[in-house]
């Protein structure tokens, strides 16, 4: 059964409800928890993270560029060592882990030298298949690299993660947002120089959550990507109308307009096409835009 898109506040319980509560275990005596994470390639140059933890959720996630999707399921047999989820049809995962190696303390950012994670590299062995929609990318594999992790910080993980961009909250100019049900468009114009190409920034995230049924494990999918682009994709001249057009995987332009009755209408063809998916639309009245100017204000235009 499928409930739909669901907001951005399911994906923040979902969140804290798979990496939250170390320091909150030790703190009241509770056994370490621990993290297995496996690193595989997948098809067409797409990296694969699966990740398990205290939380008993399996998560896999797939990224390429600024593109990344996450599957989130159940975990049937939450061990320390062991994972097995079945992922709604689209593939299993069910490992063993294999220590190898000498057990290290490495470095993380931000964190004290006290709080640095115990990491036990080796790998697992047994099933990895999972295949993207409309097969957009494969992984198989019966072995893989991985590591057993037991922080002493829930933000204080060593597990690869990927590299971030995000410009400096100060340098923005002028910035749009639109959001719709289960979808979070957000667009900012940057100073010169504040991006590594372009001046322009589109982000755009989904989620669909598809409930348990007697034969499937629920799923969560959650979708984001990240687009730098030219200044010109991004007309703001006026503080009442504004013209975007983003690149691939955009396509379509959408406009903010101030009618003759004052009310701000979000019209046109955006719409934004992730890996294995029909082109969701990006405009449009179903549609909540925000817009502002740093020299200006905000506006912020709520449906009835």
């Amino acid at each position: 059964m499928r409930v739909g898109r669901v907001a951005a506040a399911v994906l923040v319980v979902v969140v804290f409800a798979c990496f939250g509560g170390s320091a909150a275990a030790a703190a009241k005596g509770r056994a370490p928890e621990r993290w297995l994470d496996m690193y595989l390639q997948g098809s067409d140059g797409y990296s694969v993270h699966i990740s398990s933890g205290p939380s008993g959720h399996l998560n896999l996630k797939v990224s390429k560029g600024w593109f990344s999707a996450t599957y989130v399921t159940r975990d049937q047999l939450p061990a320390p060592d062991r994972v097995k989820a079945q992922l709604r049809g689209m593939g299993t995962v069910s490992v063993r882990f294999h220590p190898r190696g000498p057990v290290r303390q490495p470095m993380t950012p931000y964190c004290s030298k006290r709080q640095r994670p115990t990491l036990q590299p080796g790998l697992v062995r047994g099933t990895i298949r999972f295949s993207g929609e409309r097969d957009y990318f494969q992984v198989e594999a019966d072995e893989a690299k991985a590591s057993m992790e037991v922080p002493k910080k829930w933000n204080c993980r060593y597990a690869e993660k990927d590299v971030e961009f995000d410009p400096s909250e100060r340098d923005w100019v002028s910035k749009f947002t639109a959001t719709g049900d289960g979808v979070f468009f957000l667009a900012r114009r940057y100073q010169p120089g504040a991006l590594p190409t372009g001046d322009a920034l589109y982000f755009t995230e989904t989620g669909e959550l598809f409930k348990k049924t007697p034969d499937l494990p629920w799923l969560l999918i959650w979708r984001e990507i990240k687009v730098p682009a030219p200044a010109s994709t991004f007309q703001d001249a006026h503080p009442e109308h504004l013209t975007i057009s983003p690149p691939p995987p955009f396509s379509g332009t959408g406009s903010l307009v101030r009618t003759p009755e004052s009310v701000f209408t979000w019209r046109g063809d955006l719409a934004l096409q992730f890996p294995g998916l029909d082109p969701i639309p990006l405009a449009g009245s179903t549609f909540e835009p925000g817009y502002c100017l740093r020299e200006w204000g905000c506006i912020d235009q709520h449906l009835d």
